[in-house]
């Protein structure tokens, strides 16, 4: 799943260039947030200057458009950096759509920013249109200003502009809220052949947990990251419930259980050997996940005489140093030993070493997820909230059904567990002209099972009474582009925790028609720039790398002043991307010279396609010259590697056919 984290824009400028207004403009419809983060800089000096514009954003957003323009008589140098003339004007805009994910009963949207020095103005103002109904609302106190927030029963409009001396020192601009729930079949969205179904019943009494709390105790955990686990342990055993059961397995090179007799309820008692046992630990060693995993999984195995969700939490800061060390067999071998109880594995990373890439692999093949933890965070503050986030399952084995209707691509339906606080979603496509959608929801309690139906009809162009109007193109599109986010998402997730290569290589290959079929920006779709100053050629140079940090150069020297506008999608990952290579240039002298690093894995040359495509590895950069055929493609590596083309039809398209499941030897890619 993601790392911890947050929105963080920051509009940064080297001395003696001056700062123009910034916004934040966000759009949330039925928890699904469009942004679009503008700042400009103007430079008032006889010599260019650079300025940089950077943004960290959440983890599980997509890059949908990056666009920065610039007036320039010199070398125009971009990595969300531009080269500003002399007297110049340069502005950035990005923008990126992301789901609101319900956590603790809320959902929360965050933007941090940091100007880095005072600015004339930075504003940031933020709509929400709910169908259900607003319940509540609140706006994080920030410092040097305060947000004026105009609250409806199913629409509100925040807007914050900082004080002048406040500007250079800002936090977080956090917004939470939560939505009514009069239907306990949950909230619907339904337009034009697409639906998504978001499922929160309230009411229910939470269901009785085994858990087993695997820490790691290997050397690389000693100071600071055992006193923060230990610190957490307290707290966290403190929170278990009576009719609770726990163990906890204690591991380096060899793994330790407390109870070798198997888990024990939650008693007083218990609690305190629990916490005598966690004060005594040690960290020392090497790392064997795989049999850490494999003795806690025996521990759940034991048949329970009434409703109960086992649970597996994972905690450790590293990579497999001992024992089975190979990824893959890690986690066949956690996916069979955890089958027998239908444990839902829960993982924690710490800090930069971890495998965070096994963890999240570990997690989707037993339905849990995965959360990475800076270094430099409160590591026993974050590991008590995600305790809490499981801290109480409601329903086990919840089925989402939709009878009488065809629908298509139902990303996913079937959830082995649902929590407090949280919300299970469901994106489907349906027959075009469909009108009605029928809704059944059922899933076991504590208190026996769960039956829940209604009906809905297509809804999303009326907006509730007293929301004020927002673009038609936004409230025709955001149903098929919610519909695209949540499919693509749970297309990842399937294959991470597929179990085979061809399982993999059909659902990368389905996440990418989905993400250059409407524009999103995903760890299978690399960053593209376009230059608008083409030197009169049909189409366009190129350039694609992966990621925001990656330093791609357009060089231009025409004559008098000129307007370079690029065009630039980022990958993202579940941490932010780097790339430590030297990129390629390109000049926009044409015909376009391509200019290109020696290649990295060794071998006499590049591979090319039609048009004198170049691909380099996912770290390095990928180059398109003007294409001469009618199709481009990218051969894949491994990992695999793909380039985003410019969609056509608008932020919606038509409906597509069915996804075919093709391999990853090629890819035909088609504007």
């Amino acid at each position: 799943m993601e790392e911890l984290g947050c929105t963080w824009a920051w509009y940064a400028v080297l001395p003696l260039l001056l700062p123009a207004p910034g916004l934040s403009l966000t759009a949330i419809v039925s928890r699904y947030a469009s942004t679009c983060v503008c700042s400009a800089v103007h430079n008032p000096h006889a010599v260019a200057r650079h300025a940089a514009f950077e943004l960290d954003l959440p983890p599980a957003a997509f890059i949908t458009n990056f666009t920065v323009e610039a007036t320039s008589k010199e070398t125009q140098r971009f990595h969300v950096t531009a080269s500003v003339a002399a007297g110049g004007d340069a502005s950035f805009e990005l923008c990126y759509e992301e789901l609101l994910r319900r956590r603790l009963g809320t959902y929360r949207y965050t933007v941090h920013l940091h100007p880095q020095r005072v600015v004339p103005e930075l504003r940031v103002e933020l709509s929400i249109t709910e169908r259900a109904g607003i319940a509540e609302l609140r706006v994080l106190p920030l410092p040097g200003g305060t947000a004026v927030l105009t609250k409806g029963t199913h629409c509100a409009h925040v807007a914050f502009t900082p004080t002048p001396q406040d500007r250079a020192a800002l936090g977080g601009f956090v917004l939470e809220y939560d939505v009514a729930r009069p239907d306990a079949a949950g909230d619907v969205e339904l337009y034009d052949g697409y639906f998504v179904h978001f499922f929160a019943p309230t009411g229910l009494s939470p269901i009785p947990k085994d858990i087993v709390f695997v820490i790691d105790v290997s050397g690389s955990m000693s100071g600071t990251k055992m006193k923060q686990t230990k610190a957490a342990m307290r707290s966290i055993l403190r929170d278990l419930r009576p009719r609770d059961r726990f163990n906890i397995v204690a591991f380096s090179e060899a793994a330790c259980v407390w109870q070798e007799g198997g888990s024990i309820p939650a008693s007083a008692s218990s609690i305190r050997s629990a916490t005598r046992y966690i004060d005594a630990l040690q960290a020392d060693g090497w790392t064997d996940i795989n049999h850490a995993l494999q003795v806690a999984a025996a521990l759940l195995q034991h048949p329970a005489e009434e409703p109960r969700v086992a649970l597996l939490l994972l905690l450790t800061d590293g990579e497999p140093t001992a024992g089975v060390t190979d990824g893959p067999r890690i986690v066949s071998n956690a996916r069979r030993a955890l089958s027998h109880s239908a444990a839902l594995l829960f993982g924690l990373a710490f800090g930069a070493d971890a495998d965070f890439a096994l963890l999240r692999r570990l997690a989707a093949a037993s339905g849990g997820t995965a959360r990475h933890i800076p270094e430099d965070a409160d590591a026993a503050f974050r590991l008590t909230d995600v305790f809490q986030e499981i801290d109480s399952p409601l329903l086990q084995d919840v089925e989402l059904t939709y009878p009488g209707t065809a629908a298509q691509l139902i990303a996913p339906k079937l959830f082995p567990g649902y929590f407090q606080g949280s919300e299970l979603v469901v994106a489907g496509r349906l027959e075009p002209g469909t009108e009605l959608l029928r809704i059944r929801a059922s899933g076991r309690g504590d208190e026996g099972e769960l039956h829940a139906h209604t009906e809905v009809v297509a809804n999303v162009t009326e907006l509730p009474p007293g929301c004020p109007r927002l673009p038609a193109e936004l409230l025709g599109a955001f149903v098929c582009r919610l519909w695209a986010f949540v499919t693509i998402q749970e297309l990842l997730r399937a294959q991470l925790g597929a179990n085979s290569t061809a399982a993999r290589r059909r659902l990368a290959a389905e996440a990418t028609e989905l993400s250059l079929r409407y524009h999103f920006v995903t760890p299978f779709t690399s960053l593209v720039v376009v230059t608008a100053d083409d030197g009169g050629l049909s189409s366009p140079p190129s350039i694609a790398t992966n990621g925001p940090t990656a330093t791609p150069d357009v060089t231009g020297t025409p004559d008098g002043a000129v307007t370079a506008a690029v065009t630039v999608l980022g990958e993202l990952g579940d941490h932010a991307v780097t790339g430590n290579a030297v990129p390629p240039t390109v000049q926009q002298r044409p015909p376009p010279q391509l200019q290109v690093p020696p290649v990295p894995w060794g071998g006499p040359s590049l591979p090319r396609g039609p048009g004198n495509a170049v691909l380099l590895q996912t770290d390095e950069a990928e180059l398109l010259a003007p294409g001469v055929g009618s199709e481009e493609f990218v051969e894949s590596l491994n990992p695999p590697v793909y380039v985003i083309l410019t969609p056509t039809g608008g932020l919606c398209p038509s409906p597509p056919p069915p996804l075919p499941h093709r391999t990853l030897n090629s890819l035909f890619l088609r504007p």
